[in-house]
């Protein structure tokens, strides 16, 4: 399917009676992400709503999929609010509404990679949700920096795209730097979220996933810039053997062990991360600020007393003034003639 045509076309649609398609946010060949609002109560929410095909091969294990994530919650994971078929223009097609995250580390990695301390937030966090994943019977399947998402400055993993743990996997020709070599099997288990945290480990760290060719049946090169304990830890996630791959414990005792770093970071990585949002919004009010203080220099200037465009001359002593016409005018509040302005 076409998505240049669903992103041109879909926007202004409503999903399933209740979710309008409000801005088309992205997507591939396998489906589009818009954005749409969801109602709690008596308010609504943004919130963002993901449409595929629901022909596709995989169809139906998606929906279920689906359906049991609606069951999970963690901190760190993203909410999938609702699941379930609709039609659009007599497509038939599955869709899920996840939260709606303000920011993606893949967009922050455009400018800059993280720090080392940032570095180690983040892995903390995102070893905190995989533990909860695995011990609920899931994979993750896809996890890189365009799946860690920030949410009211708190940082969550993806949720619309999970795997249930002993199930084949969709099989792709496709297969990425992000993709364990078992994949390409179809097999995905919880050792290959491993392997994609290496990767996407390595990227956080100098902006780019490590160079890797499948073919070679060789480990990915990691960078020698790549500091302590981090270059250990990404060695040992890049094991071809997913067997010979550490785990999520191994990498949290890994994490204790290590030496506090030095340099200072935020209290959340979501925090550090979504920095451009908040200088957006302090140089909008900085803005208002400049433009309120003009009006209120125009207005004072407005209003200030016009000076004498006539300087009176002086009266010789012991002579008396002439009686004068009044010229016309405003009067004071003293009845002294007052020359008008025009």
């Amino acid at each position: 399917m076409n998505t240049a045509i669903i992103r041109s076309d879909w926007v202004g649609r409503v999903i399933d009676g209740r979710f309008a398609l409000l801005q088309w946010l992205g997507g591939s060949a396998w489906g589009s992400v818009f954005l749409t609002e969801l109602q709690q109560g008596d308010r609504s929410q943004k919130a963002a709503i993901k449409l595929i095909p629901a022909d596709a091969r995989d169809a139906e294990a998606q929906i279920s999929c689906w359906t049991m994530t609606t069951n999970l919650s963690h901190p760190h994971l993203m909410r999938l609010f609702y699941a379930g078929r609709c039609q659009v223009d007599s497509a038939p097609q599955l869709y899920a509404v996840t939260e709606y995250s303000e920011e993606i580390l893949s967009q922050i990695l455009q400018d800059r990679p993280l720090t080392p301390t940032e570095t180690r937030e983040m892995l903390g966090l995102v070893l905190d949700a995989l533990s909860y994943l695995h011990g609920e019977g899931f994979v993750h399947g896809n996890l890189k920096p365009s799946n860690i998402l920030v949410v009211d400055d708190k940082l969550k993993l993806s949720s619309d795209n999970l795997h249930v743990a002993g199930k084949l996997g969709k099989h792709s020709s496709a297969l990425g730097v992000y993709d364990a070599p078992e994949t390409a099997t179809g097999n995905i288990s919880p050792a290959a979220d491993i392997w994609s945290l290496g990767v996407t480990l390595v990227e956080t760290l100098t902006g780019h996933p490590p160079v890797w060719d499948r073919s070679t049946h060789r480990e990915p090169i990691v960078p020698e810039s790549i500091p302590q304990p981090f270059a250990d830890i990404v060695r040992k996630c890049l094991r071809l053997d997913p067997a010979h791959r550490c785990t999520l414990s191994d990498l949290n005792a890994l994490l204790e062990l290590a030496p506090a770093l030095p340099n200072p970071a935020s209290k959340t990585i979501g925090r550090t991360v979504s920095v451009k949002l908040r200088m957006t919004a302090l140089i909008a009010a900085v803005l208002v600020l400049l433009a309120v203080i003009a009006v209120l220099q125009l207005r004072s200037r407005q209003t200030e007393p016009s000076s004498p465009t006539e300087k009176q001359q002086p009266v010789p002593a012991g002579s008396t003034l002439p009686p004068q016409a009044p010229s016309p005018g405003i009067q004071s509040s003293k009845g002294a003639a007052v020359k008008s302005v025009v």
